[in-house]
């Protein structure tokens, strides 16, 4: 270095820079957790508050937003329900697969359907309903077992009704497009006769043949809201979706499905769920399985 050179030092600037992403306070959590509960019925403990931190902190940041509270504005200001959407989106847990907890669906196959079938509903519609459907692995996973135990001229007669709180996966759900690696539970003769494999760019993916597909009927759908089904249901799925709730908001959920249910009908949940604690008019017939 020339020793006559002056090395100058580096601008130091006028004021500090903002953290990013931005911290959440108490009070903010605290807020967010009113408004998530009010709208989705999800209870948020103080464990949860690094989730949604992170979670939340994501959209903050692809919104360009500066801060939290600057968030929440937004969502509560946004008339459209856009805004409150993205947030549920963010904030919902989507944990799903094929063939998850698939004693429900050899006591769908091997005990419900045949029980019903003696009972001479044959002709008769049937109708299903997977409640926090995720990505679309339980309801596909439900058409192909429907498909594999009823008699080829009942399927004409099958509807299975599919919603969740979260439009991403819902849109994941409707393509029914899958990395092959999770179709892998299924049986063999399954992955072969209900799904076609990609190729070229599609390669390494799968995706649900068109007779499972055209048995599923996916739509958003809020469990706070009103169920509007037109016709009484046979059978609903909801597992692993009620443990977000407080005990309130659990049995208003219970209550809302026992009234769309026919006398008969059965409710599944999942197995770390229990109507134990809970009002409610459902026949208990064995641990998460309730009939009306």
């Amino acid at each position: 270095m020339n020793p006559q050179e002056r090395v100058l030092p580096l601008p130091v600037p006028e004021a500090p820079w903002p953290t990013f992403p931005p911290q959440l306070s108490e009070e903010e959590f605290s807020s967010f957790c009113r408004l998530i509960h009010r709208h989705a019925g999800i209870y948020l403990s103080a464990q949860k508050k690094a989730l949604v931190q992170a979670r939340l902190g994501k959209v903050v940041q692809t919104l360009g937003l500066r801060s939290f509270q600057e968030y929440y504005r937004r969502v509560v200001a946004d008339k459209s329900g856009q805004e409150l959407a993205r947030l549920l989106d963010a904030i919902s847990t989507n944990q799903t697969a094929f063939w998850r907890e698939p004693n429900h669906f050899l006591l769908v196959s091997r005990e419900i359907l045949p029980n019903w079938y003696r009972q001479k509903r044959a002709g008769l519609n049937w109708r299903f309903w997977s409640a926090g459907c995720s990505s679309g692995e339980e309801p596909y996973t439900l058409a192909m077992v429907l498909l594999e135990t009823l008699p080829a001229d009942e399927i004409k007669n099958v509807k299975i009704f599919a919603s969740d709180l979260n439009t991403q996966v819902l849109a994941q759900a409707k393509r029914g497009v899958y990395p092959e690696a999770r179709i892998r539970p299924l049986p063999a003769e399954w992955r072969q006769r209900f799904f076609q494999k990609g190729q070229g760019r599609w390669e390494g993916y799968v995706r649900v043949r068109p007779e499972v597909r055209k048995l599923v009927h996916f739509f958003h759908l809020n469990l706070m809201d009103d169920f509007e089904f037109h016709e009484e249901l046979d059978l609903i799925f909801c597992r692993n979706v009620m443990i977000y709730f407080d005990k309130e908001t659990q049995a208003k959920v219970v209550g809302k499905f026992y009234r769309a249910l026919r006398t008969g009908g059965c409710l599944i949940l999942g197995h770390s769920e229990s109507l134990c604690n809970l009002p409610h008019r459902f026949i208990y017939v064995r641990p998460t399985v309730y009939r009306k």
